[in-house]
């Protein structure tokens, strides 16, 4: 592990040893389940002190960078994503602040009959008309999310034939001039199977967050619903409640 200490830093010492690790992990210097190394190693190669070489590690357990195993060492941890469900963050924003790299491969787009889940949502009758849109996210290369998007083809006519890897929301508001105000979501524990184990690298029955969403424009119209699988190894859905 290459590191520069600057011991004439104001920067603490401990500091600059947590950030410079995270850096290292963040660039792909160290994989997952790789054997960082000891406080022993970091003390005769950088001259610190046990103190500060525990405190940064310390640190880079508890931000979930590092895992310690007794008697083993301390490990390159496999790193979850965090998503807060009280907020309405898009995917590549979410995976950037995480240091990934976001991808977007559109799998099918095309005009169906509602389906009961559709309609529902979206309140639409038997018959009209949706665009069904599947997208695989992916994250350095790693399906993290299968998600499938009913598109009201009332409000966003042949949207199907706009490119749509990007910010769905973004072509709402640029295109349609309907810009997207309110999402409702619900979340619940799954499993998966088939095309969508397939398309996340999962074996059948693997247990993934489900979530549903709905996503309003002005006058409280719903425009587009939503029924997405997020890989239960690879995310860390959080909110926050209130106690009353």
């Amino acid at each position: 592990m290459n590191l520069n200490i600057d011991f004439k830093s104001k920067v603490p010492l401990y500091f600059q040893l947590k950030e410079q690790i995270k850096q290292n992990i963040l660039d792909g210097k160290y994989n997952e389940g790789d054997l960082i190394p000891s406080e022993r190693e970091f003390s005769d190669n950088y001259e610190l002190s046990s103190t500060t070489i525990r405190r940064a590690l310390n640190d880079l357990v508890q931000e979930n960078f590092l895992a310690r195993k007794a008697g083993k060492g301390t490990f390159v941890r496999r790193r979850r994503v965090k998503r807060d469900l009280r907020k309405v963050l898009g995917f590549t924003k979410n995976m950037t602040e995480m240091g990934l790299t976001p991808t977007t491969k559109v799998l099918t787009k095309k005009v169906i009959a509602a389906n009961a889940f559709a309609r529902e949502r979206l309140g639409l009758k038997k018959g009209e008309k949706v665009v069904r849109l599947e997208r695989l996210r992916l994250a350095d290369d790693v399906p993290m999310m299968l998600e499938t998007r009913y598109i009201r083809t009332d409000l966003c006519p042949n949207i199907e034939k706009e490119e749509l890897s990007s910010s769905l929301w973004r072509v709402f508001e640029e295109k349609y001039g309907l810009k997207p105000n309110r999402h409702s979501q619900g979340m619940k524990i799954s499993t998966v199977s088939g095309h969508a184990a397939a398309n996340l690298t999962l074996n059948d029955n693997s247990l993934v967050f489900m979530i549903k969403g709905v996503t309003y424009v002005q006058d409280n119209e719903p425009i587009e619903c939503e029924e997405s699988l997020y890989r239960s190894d690879k995310y860390e859905l959080t909110f926050e409640a209130i106690v009353e």
